[in-house]
């Protein structure tokens, strides 16, 4: 088993880290909020004590206690908790959901499933980005909802309500959401400006021997191969190999010398031949 040390550095190179599961716990933490938002219902409520058209209502669900659609000449009343597209609204779906209530419909469910990949810069640039639209859209939300909630026209005597713990819990979740796209931004910069591991080796490799003030640098990199024919390479310089030539005897020619050349260490020695 490794080591919490060699864990971590083993972390930090395939990309993750502290950032890393900073940035996807409050993502979780994000999504686990704003679903419970979404679920229940209680983003409006009235108070207990007074009787109130409203008992709650969130984006699904809505609990009337004799709410009456205005100017109605059959002061029909609802009563009774049911799902927000039932059947039973069906005359009165334009007054329980008018178009600002589901525009915040629209706006609370997206950006929240986000793509990791702890290797890509990329992604973890996306992925901010998405964030911080989430977080804008949190905002737009809890701008909007309370300021069209206290509308005399959806609810009557809107002072009688006010906002509930779901309608916290999704301004709650803009906040993770900010916090995550922070932490992904920052780990994306830092991916972007480490070094690859593989270019680090090569120039490493290709690094010149250190020299004294004053010596040129050798012509050919230190883990230059010589040819079959060439010599030895030692820092960056080939030395040649003793090659031992062989006399050459003159033959006898018009009575004129023949001359042979031995060559020794790199240095040419010549042999006289004479008839």
């Amino acid at each position: 088993m490794a080591s919490g040390k060699g864990a971590g550095k083993q972390y930090r190179e395939k990309g993750e880290g502290y950032m890393y599961w900073v940035a996807f716990l409050c993502s979780i933490c994000s999504l686990v909020l704003v679903f419970v938002a979404f679920a229940s219902p209680f983003w409006y409520k009235s108070w207990s004590r007074v009787h109130s058209p409203l008992a709650n209502v969130g984006m699904w669900h809505i609990c009337l206690s004799g709410w009456v659609k205005p100017r109605d000449p059959m002061m029909r009343s609802y009563v009774g908790c049911w799902w927000i597209h039932s059947t039973f609204f069906e005359e009165v779906w334009d007054d329980i959901m008018p178009a600002w209530f589901r525009v915040v419909q629209t706006v609370v469910d997206r950006f929240r499933i986000k793509y990791y990949n702890p290797n890509r810069y990329r992604a973890f640039m996306i992925n901010s980005v998405l964030m911080f639209v989430s977080g804008v859209f949190v905002l737009i939300v809890a701008l909007m909802f309370p300021m069209y909630a206290k509308d005399p026209t959806w609810m009557p005597r809107p002072w009688l309500n006010y906002l509930s713990w779901s309608y916290g819990f999704f301004v709650l979740s803009g906040f993770f959401a900010v916090f995550s796209g922070i932490s992904l931004f920052l780990k994306s910069t830092e991916i972007h400006h480490k070094p690859d591991k593989g270019t680090m080796e090569i120039e490493k490799k290709l690094e010149l021997p250190h020299l004294p003030t004053g010596m040129a640098p050798p012509m050919r990199p230190p883990h230059y191969e010589p040819s079959e024919q060439g010599g030895r390479s030692v820092g960056g310089y080939s030395i040649g190999q003793t090659s031992l030539g062989q006399a050459s005897m003159g033959k006898a020619s018009m009575g004129q010398a023949s001359m042979g050349a031995v060559s020794q260490g790199g240095q040419s020695k010549h042999s006289e031949s004479f008839v």
